[in-house]
């Protein structure tokens, strides 16, 4: 396995040559309105009926806890998209502990973002510096073992329809078997482009044993640890890769909102048969980001 910053990076892919999938937006309830930005989580106001179909792209406020996390060099004078994130109160963000800022560089949070070759949308970007980056002090770039850092924001951000924090999952939740979506700025193929409008792609959630063999598979000895949550085909198809690391993989709860099942860590190549993609799961990691942020 290579540094993360070269095969381990991870964005929407859907097959190694082929374009995305038809992800299915479902509407919100009819009882579910978004009366206080302060309060909500995991809403999507700008989505207010039908679907996105066969698209390569979301669409603008789709997914309001999307964060993209840009690293800043020179004072400011380069600034580069690295990773993503996922917006989980007023003052934090979740990204990859791999997605840390070099050396003498910093990073920089944009909330509501949704194309990064303008400011087309009908709603500003907010962009904060980053104050602090806590990385988990278990982290270990060999096996990727607590991939996951807490941005601190400069300044609490104000949320509004198309800067919404994304819900905690219940502690005992599981997720296996079901469809989630995952969203980022990475290449569209391993090797390949990276586009300027946020994509999204359904994968299903895979028990840890059967990661495990699929990997071994594939010929790799790695261990997929009970931290880990596993997504995708056995015969490869759609996969996150190389710039969505630390981006949000969510599913839509019975009353409508979504939730954080996992954040994107690494994987090998994209969308390669029985290879799927690894994401830090969330419910394992919940008394780390409560006891720092005091997320629920």
């Amino acid at each position: 396995m290579v540094s993360k910053h070269t095969q381990y990076h991870r964005t929407m892919v859907t097959s190694q040559n082929t374009h995305l999938c038809c992800c299915y937006t479902l509407p919100l309830p009819p009882n579910l309105t978004f009366h206080s930005p302060s309060t909500e989580c995991g809403v999507r106001p700008h989505i207010k009926s039908g679907r996105i179909v066969g698209g390569k792209g979301s669409t603008f406020g789709a997914y309001p806890w999307q964060v993209l996390v840009r690293e800043s060099t020179w004072l400011g004078l380069f600034t580069k998209n690295k990773c993503g994130g996922v917006l989980i109160t007023n003052r934090y963000v979740i990204t990859a502990a791999h997605c840390q800022p070099g050396f003498l560089a910093s990073l920089v949070a944009v909330m509501g973002e949704f194309d990064i070759s303008g400011d087309l949308e009908s709603k500003r970007a907010v962009t904060k510096n980053v104050k602090r980056v806590i990385v988990h002090r278990q982290y270990d770039p060999a096996t990727f073992e607590n991939d996951l850092a807490l941005l601190e924001l400069e300044s609490p951000v104000q949320f509004d329809t198309h800067i919404v924090p994304i819900c905690m999952p219940n502690d005992q939740a599981d997720f296996t078997g079901r469809m989630a979506t995952v969203t980022g700025w990475g290449r569209l193929k391993y090797g390949g482009g990276v586009p300027s409008v946020l994509q999204e792609v359904q994968v299903p959630i895979i028990e840890n044993s059967v990661c495990q063999e699929m990997f071994h598979t594939a010929g790799h000895n790695k261990k997929i640890l009970s931290s880990f949550l596993c997504a995708g085909y056995a015969n490869g198809q759609k996969d996150s890769c190389e710039g969505d690391s630390g981006g949000p993989l969510v599913l839509q709860r019975p009353d409508g909102r979504y939730e954080l099942a996992g954040t994107v860590s690494h994987g090998i190549k994209c969308a390669a048969p029985y290879l799927p993609g690894v994401y830090m799961r969330t419910t394992f990691y919940k008394p780390w980001l409560r006891s720092i942020t005091g997320v629920k």
